[in-house]
């Protein structure tokens, strides 16, 4: 390889041929009666196609070299293309942030109402002091006017609003934890297979089911579950798990990750606010509305340096 380019297919091959030599020395047995031994490494492989000039392809690729005690057995190669990973997650950071502005504008929309009713309140009683002769006493009738139009669009926002999130919420109802969170796992289990984090998952009752859009609660357990996953290195563990209390459902995240700044800890909930140099501050924001806007809570405890556990409460339905 020259420039990052092949210049032939036996140069190809070659490299391909020699590619055990880049991998690490462990290896462990897959099964006691029949010895394997798999030996792994990860890697970025940039690769620019001669005539092509401008277009680079990036891909994360994890190989795995199979071995008993005769020489090779195989291989066991997979890869995933960076720039799509890029892409999803510029998608999903632009998602959270729509949302996250509609929230807020709504919000500020419903703010406003309260100064709008003061300036109409003081206006009302600047135009009974004039009489009926006096042009301001028409001035001030035309700004009362325009006050009541813009509360008149206030109202109509921020009814579009509610009815959209209460649609959601009716049309979206029961969903089984336990099936959630198995799609959960295997969504994340490739990332979790190439970090070397361990993962245990545990429903105390089969059958705990809640008042919450499936979609919605992918999304909360998804965002969570995504920072734990960030916070954590090799060997550290996830655990999951889901039981009731009384009319709630609740479900334990816990990971062995970096854990959270105690300085922090009371921040994470606010829009705009991360720890991650590329994060947008949203993702926990967003899960915290989409939790209370279901009749549910979550809390979060952690200690720098020994991992996070997050506590979630939803209705349960009977």
């Amino acid at each position: 390889m020259a420039n990052g380019r092949w210049q032939s297919e036996e140069e190809g091959e070659k490299m391909i041929g020699d590619y055990h030599k880049y991998f690490t020395k462990s290896s462990y047995p897959l099964k006691q009666d029949l010895p394997l031994y798999v030996r792994e490494g990860g890697h970025k492989v940039v690769i620019q196609y001669q005539g092509q000039q401008e277009k680079v392809f990036e891909y994360n690729v994890n190989f795995s070299i199979i071995e008993d005690d005769q020489g090779h057995v195989g291989y066991l190669v997979s890869f995933e293309d960076v720039e799509n990973l890029k892409e999803a997650e510029m998608n999903k950071m632009q998602l959270e942030s729509l949302v996250a502005e509609k929230e807020i504008a709504a919000s500020y929309a419903h703010e406003l109402k309260n100064p709008l009713f003061s300036i109409r309140g003081f206006l009302q009683i600047i135009k009974q002091s004039f009489s009926d002769d006096d042009k301001r006493k028409e001035y001030a009738e035309i700004a009362i006017n325009e006050l009541d139009r813009m509360n008149n669009l206030l109202n109509d926002y921020l009814s579009r609003f509610r009815a959209q999130s209460e649609y959601v919420n009716k049309r979206q109802i029961g969903v089984s934890v336990k099936n959630v969170v198995e799609e959960l796992i295997t969504f994340f289990r490739h990332s979790l297979e190439l970090k070397g984090i361990s993962y245990e998952i545990e429903f105390v009752e089969n059958d705990l089911v809640v008042f919450i859009g499936k979609e919605q609660l992918m999304q909360v357990l998804i965002n969570i579950v995504q920072n734990s996953i960030e916070a954590m290195d090799k060997g550290a563990r996830l655990s999951i798990k889901a039981f009731r209390e009384d009319s709630w459902v609740c479900i334990e995240i816990k990971d062995e990750g970096v854990g959270i700044k105690k300085s922090d800890l009371d921040k994470i909930f606010n829009p705009f606010f991360s720890t991650k140099e590329s994060g947008t501050g949203l993702g926990l924001y967003i899960t915290k509305r989409i939790v209370e806007n279901n009749g549910g809570s979550i809390s979060v405890k952690s200690e720098e340096g020994k991992g996070t556990t997050t506590y979630l409460k939803f209705p349960r339905q009977i």
